[in-house]
């Protein structure tokens, strides 16, 4: 099953066209004057596809002009206001490059943008009151204005020179912030003239990713919105997280009061600029199973699939009542695809189970749900390569991951226990299943149990006190499935990003064991009683950790750290022997080092694996590019003969 993209797109999953919809119409409605939408919601929430939706819907608009800002993209300008003036004056003269006047109107427009960026903020470039002096900064900014009046003098007329001179000068006088209005006085007239010469009845700028940016970025582009393009005929929808406004807005204006009446400062400044809200809703639990489900079907067939087409209209028409909570049925899927009838199937029940385990965990975000669902297929895709595909449940995977990513503590713990636990199901889940079963009373069949029961069963349960005073975690485990009596073991493998540390209370700690396997010969003799003694479980933790980081290290010139206690491990374990035989098979003999041909008879007390050595030991010496292991096989070889004589 292939990954599911996680950018934005125009396909609507959520019925997030509804609210696409309203938009285009009200900026229809408004093509007169101005006015400024805000589409807000978290991180993830669809404002992207949603400002998508809107370019796809007036795109066949001939007198509508669209333009996509970027502030993220932009990220890093001195003057990010600037930056969005000039990339609309250039967007649209590049949208309408036949009409002269336009052209003439651009040019114009963009040389007063230079000169903005000369004078950067205008209240800024005002004399210090003490000395009537610029400050370096305003002279390396007048600079700037004069050498770009240099660098253009080729293109520029006599009189175009000497007006930039006078405009420099200008700011050289003691009313620089009369000549910084009159500017963007100026600058609006132009600009309105430049729409009707374009014949555009309603220029419409989309912003994304404006609360991705600093709070300088984000500031400076709200800012250029109300002070320069904030004219007749212009409409901006601002994709943007409220909070993360209000915070930049707090950031920039770290003077101003908290708030004044019902409303702090930072919400006030945003609900003047922007007019009229749209607040996207998280996902509930129906949506949620349907997003999942049309997510996983799209990843296995295709956007472009007939049946993929219509059980997507359906699972809209569904949305449209959410009150009726009717979502996508079985037979829906059966009917996308009847060659893939049972992936299908095999789908939508995984979109059933793990439906509320997302809209729980994700809080109903949309590219949340999207990560986690790669997370999922990309650690299945994992266990099926590693050969223990058929030991993984995605369902319980599911909700391991949301332990993992929303409370990491407590899922170290819990894999930590389940690493030592006998068959993989730690007492600490069951534990807290029961309690929560219970509702959190000490009372349970317990009472039933021996004194000596009752007192373990007592230090149990004051070890979980803690777990279980976070609000989120009891919700966790009243999510099915029940992890009772579960092997965790798989799980956790699949999810190593590292090696996991656990405890073993009669060696002090596997972690401490495999570090001494990893040492010195004398370190590693020294772990062998330690070793002898591992139950089967852990050995092969053990042993496992030490193949991966042979693994990894990938030189076999000289024995790698770590080898030795492999071999230590398969002497006392034989169930490992084979496989020291099998990764040595794996590794190209140019690779190896006559290390390898030596210290066996010590190890191998398993029949199958002395026949694979002798197996390797005679390849190794037939092969010609590597000599010097070639002629100590040999040597191996005649060493085995006399000791089978």
């Amino acid at each position: 099953m292939a990954l599911i993209p996680d950018h934005e797109t125009a396909v609507d999953f959520l019925n997030y066209e509804a609210i696409a919809h309203t938009v285009t119409g009200l900026l229809k409605e408004s093509r007169d004057h101005a006015i400024t939408v805000g589409i807000h919601g978290d991180w993830g929430a669809g404002k992207s596809s949603i400002l998508k939706m809107v370019e796809k819907s007036v795109a066949g608009d001939a007198q509508i002009a669209c333009l996509w800002f970027s502030g993220w993209t932009f990220q890093g300008f001195d003057d990010a206001k600037t930056v969005l003036i000039e990339a609309t004056v250039k967007e649209l003269c590049r949208q309408r490059p036949g009409v002269n006047k336009v052209k003439e109107l651009g040019t114009s427009l963009l040389k007063r943008i230079d000169w903005l960026k000369v004078m950067k903020r205008g209240a800024g470039l005002a004399f210090t009151l003490s000395t009537g002096i610029p400050s370096p900064d305003q002279l390396g900014m007048l600079a700037s204005g004069i050498q770009s009046l240099r660098d253009g003098a080729e293109s520029l007329s006599q009189s175009d020179i000497e007006n930039g001179l006078d405009q420099v000068s200008a700011l050289l006088q003691p009313d620089t912030n009369a000549y910084v209005t009159e500017q963007m006085y100026h600058f609006r007239k132009d600009f309105t003239d430049l729409l009707e010469e374009a014949k555009i009845d309603q220029l419409i700028i989309l912003i994304d990713d404006l609360d991705r940016c600093l709070p300088e970025t984000a500031i400076d582009t709200l800012e250029a919105i109300r002070l320069f393009l904030f004219v007749p005929h212009t409409a901006f929808v601002i994709g943007a997280d409220e909070a993360m406004i209000e915070y930049a807005v707090r950031q920039h204006f770290p003077e101003l009061p908290i708030g004044s009446g019902p409303l702090p400062y930072s919400r006030n400044y945003l609900e003047k600029l922007v007019q009229v809200p749209f607040r996207i809703p998280a996902l509930g639990i129906q949506e949620t199973k349907t997003y999942v489900t049309l997510l996983l079907v799209e990843s296995l067939v295709g956007a472009n699939h007939d049946g993929f087409k219509t059980l997507l209209k359906t699972a809209k028409g569904n949305m449209n009542e959410p009150w009726t909570g009717v979502g996508l049925q079985q037979a829906d899927l059966e009917a996308v695809d009847a060659e893939r009838k049972q992936e299908l199937i095999a789908t939508f029940m995984l979109a059933q189970q793990i439906g509320p385990i997302l809209a729980e965990g994700t809080r109903g975000n949309p590219r949340q749900i999207k990560r986690f669902l790669n997370s999922i297929l990309i650690r299945q895709a994992i266990a099926e390569a590693r050969g223990f595909g058929d030991n993984i449940n995605r369902v319980i995977l599911a909700k391991l991951m949301l332990a993992e990513r929303f409370q990491p503590d407590f899922y170290e713990h819990l894999s930590g226990k389940a690493m030592i636990a006998e068959n993989g199901a730690p007492e600490v889940i069951t534990a807290l299943e029961e309690k929560i079963a219970s509702d959190n009373t000490t009372a349970s069949a317990s009472e039933s149990e021996t004194d000596n029961d009752q007192s373990t069963q007592t230090k149990v349960d004051d070890s979980l006190a803690n777990w279980l005073d976070r609000a989120w975690l009891v919700r966790w485990l009243l999510i099915d499935p029940q992890l009772k009596g579960s092997d965790l073991r798989p799980y956790v493998f699949v999810a190593r990003d590292k090696r996991v540390l656990m405890d073993n209370p009669e060696h002090n700690s596997l972690e401490g064991l495999i570090t001494k396997l990893c040492g010195s010969e004398m370190a590693v003799r020294t772990a062998e009683p330690a070793v002898k003694d591992l139950s089967n479980l852990n050995a092969q933790t053990v042993f496992a950790a030490l193949r991966d980081r042979v693994l990894r290290q990938g030189d076999f010139n000289s024995q790698p750290p770590g080898f030795e206690g492999m071999c230590i491990v398969a002497k006392h374990h034989q169930q490992f022997q084979l496989e020291i035989m099998g990764m040595l098979s794996s590794v190209e003999p140019s690779s190896l080092g006559i290390w390898v041909t030596k210290g066996w008879n010590e190890i191998l007390s398993e029949q199958n694996a002395k026949v694979q050595l002798q197996t390797l030991i005679s390849g190794w010496a037939s092969q010609n590019e590597n000599p010097l292991l070639k002629t100590t096989a040999r040597h191996a070889i005649q060493t085995f003969s006399s000791e089978a004589n």
